[in-house]
C-alpha cells in the first residue's frame, strides 16, 4: 500500500491541488488602455536571490495580469484580509477569459493611492496607484 494519493495533473494544477495555505494577494496593473486591473494570486513569494526587494509571480502568460505586466513593466502587490467576503470576489475576479472592464464592475475592492514614495519610484514608469 502507497502512502501517497495519485493526484490528476490539470491544466491549472496550481489553482487545484494546492497542498498548503498562501497568502492571497491582489496584483494591481495598468491594461494598455489605462484601465486598473486587479488579478488575485496565492503563488507569489519573495524571490531571495537578488539583492534588490523581488517576488516571483507565477501566472499564466495571457492572463490580464501577464499581459500587462510585461507591457508596463510594473504592478502593486496588495495584500488582503483573510475574509470570506473578500476571498469570494478573488474568486470572481480570478475567472480567466474576462476583459478588465468585465472583472472591474464586480469588485468590491476600493482602490486607493500607492504608499510608495517618491523616492521608491523609477523615473519613467507609471504605477498602478
Amino acid at each position: 500500500m502507497s502512502s501517497f494519493t495519485n493526484v490528476n495533473i490539470l491544466p491549472n494544477f496550481y489553482q487545484t491541488s494546492s497542498f498548503f495555505p498562501m497568502p492571497v494577494v491582489l496584483i494591481t496593473t495598468f491594461s494598455e488602455s489605462g484601465q486598473i486591473n486587479l488579478g488575485p494570486y496565492s503563488l507569489c513569494f519573495p524571490y531571495l536571490v537578488t539583492s534588490d526587494y523581488s517576488m516571483i509571480l507565477i501566472t499564466r502568460n495571457n492572463s490580464n495580469t501577464a499581459v500587462n505586466i510585461q507591457h508596463t513593466k510594473t504592478c502593486a502587490i496588495n495584500f488582503i484580509p483573510f475574509k470570506k467576503r473578500f476571498l469570494k470576489n478573488c474568486v470572481m475576479l480570478g475567472y480567466p477569459g474576462e476583459t478588465t472592464a468585465e472583472k472591474m464592475k464586480n469588485s468590491i475592492f476600493t482602490l486607493i493611492p500607492s504608499q510608495r514614495t517618491p523616492e521608491e519610484r523609477k523615473v519613467g514608469l507609471k504605477y498602478p496607484d
